[in-house]
């Protein structure tokens, strides 16, 4: 009898010390962070448009101060969700930042969905972190008609004296993006942080008859600016004439 006694009295002592630990972890001000992210397509898909998936986010949590607390896969946060974070009676803010690139390469000049959002955590609270990440670039494509790209010769037609075709497109912010005349199907992407009021097309190359090719083309976007999440999209046309004649327009 008395074995079952001290045993008792054992089982109760260690349950009475892990609710205790249980509410020490919780008095030392650990907020909770679970995850709910999700991305924005761009009105205008096209193939040049990639949208990432959740799997494809990276997540950077940021105090006061700009240190980072924590950094990874959405993913592998989410499989150990949830995290937690160090929070004061008064509230500590901390800065959640998503990006569609690995946190060490997100380039700008190529596509980046992106959103951040401050929150400020209480102990014990559980905070869902929920985010909507869009394109942070301005994106300019191009709809080259079958005549247009038979209409100049290829590297492997060039003869002596031939100009080799080029396509640049520069904003006003003064970058630009150059093309071949096989890379026609990729779009260049302008970093949103600053935005441009026009676009401007460069085409040098050679005619298939030996004419050389020197246009350009200023364009201007229906509402006055191009912005971050914003598509323009080119539609590039001949005009068989003696000297031919190019066209560059916006698709509405």
């Amino acid at each position: 009898m008395k074995h079952l006694l001290y045993t008792l009295a054992i089982l109760l002592i260690a349950a009475s010390c892990s609710n205790e630990e249980t509410e020490q972890v919780m008095g030392q001000g650990k907020a909770r962070l679970r995850f709910h992210v999700s991305t924005e397509s761009p009105i205008v898909i096209t193939r040049s448009t990639p949208v990432p998936t959740v799997n494809q986010l990276y997540v950077k949590i940021q105090d006061s101060i700009g240190a980072v607390v924590k950094q990874d896969s959405l993913k592998t946060l989410q499989q150990n969700s949830p995290v937690f974070l160090e929070a004061a009676e008064g509230g500590t803010e901390y800065k959640v930042e998503v990006f569609s690139n690995e946190l060490k390469d997100a380039i700008l000049d190529k596509p980046c969905f992106f959103a951040s959002e401050t929150y400020s955590l209480l102990p014990e609270e559980t905070v869902l972190v929920e985010l909507e990440c869009c394109l942070q670039q301005f994106q300019v494509s191009f709809n080259a008609s079958d005549a247009f790209k038979k209409a100049f010769r290829t590297d492997d037609k060039l003869q002596t004296g031939d100009t080799k075709f080029k396509l640049t497109v520069s904003d006003a912010n003064k970058r630009q993006v150059s093309y071949a005349l096989a890379d026609l199907n990729k779009s260049a992407y302008f970093d949103g942080a600053k935005n441009s009021s026009f676009i401007k097309i460069h085409i040098v190359g050679t005619t298939l008859e030996g004419f050389p090719v020197d246009y350009s083309e200023t364009i201007s976007p229906k509402d006055g600016l191009l912005e971050k999440k914003d598509h323009l999209i080119i539609d590039l046309q001949v005009s068989e004439t003696k000297s031919m004649m190019l066209k560059a327009t916006p698709v509405e």
